[in-house]
């Protein structure tokens, strides 16, 4: 992963924990944490001027769709990523079963320890960012 990339996902942490932070407290559930991430990289993606798809399901992988691919001109996708509250195998299995210039997982679970005990699934193609909105 080359040092662009590094900034990219600094700033696009940095802008899903703030959109996390603007859900009001009564809506924070797991499934709406979820979906709103995944608009909020749908936008910035867009913004990078890459064509976007939602919920890619990856041939020959039934368990789980990767959450938002981005696509160049050329047809390649430029990015993988999956939303977990832990690093998961099917997200592992998912990303892994494609190629993609660069692939990435958030993790947005409350359990510190639990995200970094789940990290033993990834492998070294994989770049892995949790969330934490609420220790600022």
């Amino acid at each position: 992963m080359n040092e662009d990339l590094d900034r990219n996902l600094d700033s696009w942490k940095s802008k899903l924990e703030t959109a996390w932070l603007a859900i009001p407290k009564p809506f924070r559930s797991e499934r709406a944490v979820h979906r709103t991430l995944q608009c909020h990289l749908y936008r910035i993606l867009r913004e990078l001027g890459l064509s976007t798809v939602a919920d890619y399901m990856p041939p020959r992988i039934v368990d789980r769709p990767v959450d938002i691919i981005a696509v160049n001109q050329q047809n390649e996708i430029v990015y993988a990523v999956c939303l977990d509250t832990l690093v998961t195998l099917a997200a592992v299995k998912s990303l892994s079963s494609f190629a993609a210039v660069n692939k990435v997982i958030f993790t947005t679970g409350m359990l510190e320890k639990k995200v970094k005990e789940s990290t033993f699934f990834l492998n070294e193609e994989i770049k892995h960012i949790h969330l934490k909105p609420f220790e600022k």
